[in-house]
């Protein structure tokens, strides 16, 4: 099942003046509002989580009166800022988003209501049971207060559904209600953070294509990983003496500029999770990382066309034009892929010679050359770039362009001189060593051959 949704902001909204802390910069709201909903539900989240760790440094505040603001959605699923509703009864602002009761109020009276609901005693019960047969775990506790580090700290401790521990981490269980209450899951995300725990939310039941802010509050913060319990896992459990999950989680796919994500439900066990305690992630499937990954490969094609323009068109001329787009290009590949360093000048040394080469090899034509044909650019490399003779080869036959060359070579030149490099390089002919100088750009422009220069070739 495949899920994807831009967040939205509200039609009005009372707030339009958010300050970013960090940056010193207004919040621009339209930008801010209208993000992948993940990325936004992160935002709301971290929002919250900071405000619990240090009050007095919130991230946003009210540009009008610095009040600290939260980030709230509406039940149509749109998103608008309100004060704190705790700066919002100490702090008058010109704009009021006070209501009879404030969010937080409202939260903890359905929170402390939907803990004492059937459904959850009895998820409680299936915890326990699941831990109880799980010979890896310690024997666990249900509503047992967990005591924070410091004895000062006695308001702040906390009281899981039920608790463990496993292979030396402990483990706080906590079921998931079906009510909104940001604040006390940002709450328990500190105090275990602060404490060497790890919260695994456990959920009765999940449907990807339609989940409620109280769930995506919680699985976009956990890496997109959800975790179910039921009859079905505890019979699970019982039998591998192992406490067995269903665990929902998403894998991020490209389409066309767009990230969507396809959920997935696969049976798992306690022992397979990663515990991130530092983090408060406890997952089966790294999304964030393979969401990374993805982006910056994204990044990376965008960054080697960038180049593979330039070359097309400047690499052969040399002219102020030629000078200019490749400053800019400079400019681009130091925030695009900053580990690529490229010389002031592309025509300097056998930089220009290297790279125009391989691309030939790659695109099956002389690119940087004003040359008529293939032929010509191998005989090239021939002549005057020996130490790129290997890497030619290999993106030749990468890129299927050998028998191009071979046609091309009605005199038999090519032919010769191909038995002429295999006689240099078993005799490891200094001339033949692999000349190693712009490797990484090599790798870049042609990553189809990125593993066989990282072998390298000595003698």
């Amino acid at each position: 099942m495949f899920t994807y949704e831009v967040a939205q902001p509200t039609a009005t909204m009372l707030l339009t003046e958010i300050l970013d802390q960090e940056t010193g910069l207004d919040v621009e709201l339209q930008s801010f509002l209208t993000r992948d909903l993940g990325l936004v539900m992160k935002d709301r989240g971290e929002l919250a989580s900071r405000y619990a760790r240090d009050p007095g440094n919130p991230w946003l505040v009210c540009a009008l009166c610095m009040a600290p603001v939260i980030l709230v959605r509406t039940m149509e699923r749109r998103f608008h800022f309100r004060h704190h509703p705790r700066a919002e009864a100490e702090q008058k602002c010109s704009i009021s988003t006070r209501g009879q009761l404030s969010a937080e109020q409202i939260n903890c009276i359905k929170y402390n209501a939907a803990k004492e609901s059937a459904a959850h005693l009895r998820l409680k019960g299936i915890i326990r049971d699941s831990l109880i047969v799980d010979e890896q775990c310690s024997e666990p506790l249900v509503e047992k207060v967990w005591k924070g580090v410091r004895l000062a700290d006695r308001a702040q401790w906390r009281k899981p559904d039920v608790q463990a521990e496993l292979n030396g981490q402990r483990l706080a269980f906590e079921v998931q209600l079906s009510t909104t209450y940001l604040t006390e899951i940002a709450g328990r995300r500190e105090f275990y953070r602060a404490n060497n725990g790890a919260m695994v939310w456990i959920f009765h039941s999940f449907d990807p294509s339609s989940t409620r802010t109280s769930e995506e509050d919680i699985f976009f913060l956990n890496n997109n990983n959800v975790f179910i319990v039921n009859e079905a896992t505890l019979a699970r459990s019982r039998v591998a003496r192992r406490m067995a999950l269903d665990c929902w989680y998403a894998i991020p796919h490209l389409r066309g500029k767009t990230i969507i994500d396809e959920w997935v439900m696969e049976e798992v066990f306690l022992d397979q999770l990663i515990v991130n305690a530092q983090e408060q992630k406890v997952f089966f499937k790294d999304y964030d990382t393979l969401r990374a990954e993805l982006l910056s490969s994204v990044s990376s094609d965008r960054a080697r066309q960038a180049f593979l323009d330039f070359w097309m068109q400047h690499a052969a001329t040399d002219s102020k034009e030629s000078d200019e787009a490749w400053r800019t290009l400079r400019e681009q590949m130091k925030t695009a892929s900053p580990d690529l360093p490229l010389p002031s000048d592309y025509r300097v040394g056998k930089f220009h010679g290297a790279v125009s080469i391989m691309l030939s090899a790659r695109f099956g034509h002389p690119v940087g050359y004003n040359l008529p044909r293939l032929l010509n650019v191998a005989n090239t490399a021939f002549d005057h770039y020996k130490g790129y003779l290997l890497a030619f080869g290999w993106t030749l036959r990468a890129f299927a362009n050998e028998q191009l060359l071979a046609d091309q070579d009605a005199k038999q030149t090519w032919q010769r001189r191909k038995k002429l490099i295999r006689q240099g390089l078993e005799r490891m002919d200094e001339a033949y060593r692999q000349d190693r100088s712009y490797n990484h750009v090599i790798a870049f422009l042609i990553p189809e051959i990125k593993d066989k220069l990282a072998q390298g070739r000595e003698w």
